[in-house]
């Protein structure tokens, strides 16, 4: 039988899981539905909703039953099966097999050892997920991984570890460097590794903390063809900030694809899928994996028929597998509103929280770049607004003042989740962050049902106004 169901919630996962003493995890979320917290950081994370919890409540007692009378892998194999084809059916594209992973962190761990390439070139680690950069240079990036109590953090899992390009998107105080310049600097780093004869995996980032798409896809998309044996191509889309078109036009073009259910999409933290295209599966589906993997995967979470996953643990994840089923309502409500609809409620917010910072002498918007993609559909619209806050005389709130802010959002009579704040270069010789501001999937729903989408969003900006003052005062 499986423990109870907030515990199962909290399982399968790493350190970042761990509540504090106000039964909270480090991203403000709590294992349960919290229906007075106004999410408005899903950059970040969110939190489990109502109809969420039901779900994953039935599944609970659905898998109990069955395992009156079925061995436990038995029952979360098939149980994992049917959510990854619940996410293919969702977003696919035709023989796209599903890999689940506890989080986005853990699916390029995966990626990374499975392609196992002698490079890999990605964004600049402040505008990802900070335990990107360890990850896909093949080492733990946490104390403790979805199937192990203890890692030591930071050690190399296996004798895989490529070298590391990092592109930078931003100058140094936090302003946007030119894009094609961002794509050169791509391009030279994948040729000059191309060119002597390395494999290459490229991380395109779609879209990154502070909202930005990079490399650009015609960027991307040219190297892969000009060294189609060498260069593989790995979207970062754990946001999920896309529409199924884009995420069909990616596999498409051969790209693999991971996805998270606990942002956009309004699920728990914790919940991930690595969507692999036909003919990167047909390549690697035979190719055996570290044992090592065995800390962060088990052979349910990879296809049946792929050799690969059967080198590793027959064991279970039902944290992993209970996260996906809350996660899969609020997502299939989404992708099932017309494509138009979505469009015009993400305007209508987008305009209101432009015009609010706007408007504020004592708000900064940090610029975003426009989005690229094959089609003009609603995940061209910026849905992620980071901003500065700045003192009366005009100077730049430090990162410690920030954060306090950030902090002080998530108690008092009425209490708003941001995305945590991102740090984005110095301003004033100091180092400087961002706070932001997030459309969601959940959000969409409601605007869609007829709740106003605006209204909390410009309540929130006037709590964080009597917090700056707070803070300014205190020093």
């Amino acid at each position: 039988m499986l423990p109870a169901l907030q515990d199962v919630l909290l399982s399968g996962g790493d350190d970042r899981q761990l509540l504090d003493a106000g039964g909270r995890s480090r991203y403000g979320c709590p294992p349960c539905p919290d229906p007075t917290l106004v999410a408005l950081g899903s950059s970040t994370a969110s939190v489990i909703s109502v109809p969420g919890y039901a779900a994953a409540g039935a599944l609970h007692a659905r898998c109990n039953t069955l395992l009156r009378r079925q061995p436990a892998a038995a029952v979360y194999a098939s149980e994992a099966g049917r959510v990854r084809d619940a996410l293919v059916a969702l977003c696919g594209w035709p023989d796209t097999g599903a890999v689940l992973g506890a989080s986005g962190t853990d699916l390029h761990l995966l990626a990374g050892h499975w392609l196992q390439p002698d490079c890999v070139v990605m964004i600049d680690g402040a505008e990802t997920g900070s335990g990107l950069p360890a990850a896909l240079r093949g080492h733990h990036y946490s104390s403790c991984a979805a199937h192990s109590t203890l890692v030591p953090a930071g050690a190399p899992l296996s004798d895989w570890q490529p070298a590391l390009v990092m592109l930078s998107p931003r100058t140094t105080d936090g302003r946007l460097r030119d894009p094609e310049q961002v794509d050169a600097d791509c391009v030279a780093a994948v040729t000059q590794a191309a060119e002597a004869g390395q494999r290459v995996l490229l991380v395109l980032t779609d879209l990154s903390k502070t909202g930005l798409l990079v490399p650009g896809r015609a960027t991307v998309l040219a190297l892969q063809q000009r060294w189609p044996a060498l260069v593989t191509v790995l979207v970062d889309a754990c946001q999920f900030r896309l529409s199924a078109t884009s995420v069909r036009d990616y596999l498409a073009c051969g790209f693999l694809v991971a996805l998270t259910g606990s942002k956009f999409a309004g699920g728990p933290t914790f919940c991930g899928v690595l969507l692999v295209p036909g003919v990167l599966a047909e390549r690697y589906r035979n190719r055996r994996l570290s044992a090592a993997l065995g800390a962060y995967s088990c052979a349910a979470d990879w296809p049946a028929q792929w050799h690969c996953g059967q080198s590793l643990p027959v064991s279970t994840n039902f944290g992993l597998l209970l996260r996906w089923q809350a996660a899969l309502p609020g997502l299939q409500q989404f992708h099932r509103l017309p494509a138009a609809q979505v469009s015009a409620l993400l305007t209508t917010f987008g305009r209101a929280v432009q015009a609010r910072i706007a408007s504020d002498p004592l708000l900064e918007a940090l610029p975003v770049a426009s989005l690229s993609r094959a089609d003009a559909g609603w995940d061209s619209l910026q849905t992620v607004f980071p901003f500065l806050l700045r003192h009366a005389d005009g100077s730049y709130f430090t990162a410690v003042q920030t954060r306090a802010v950030h902090r002080a959002l998530m108690h008092g009579e009425h209490r708003y989740q941001l995305g945590q704040a991102v740090a984005c270069g110095e301003r004033d010789g100091r180092p400087v962050m961002a706070l932001r501001l997030c459309a969601s999937a959940p959000m969409v729903n409601a605007g869609a049902a007829g709740t106003s989408m605006t209204e909390d969003v410009l309540a929130a900006l006037e709590v964080i106004a009597a917090h700056r003052r707070t803070v300014e005062a205190v020093g």
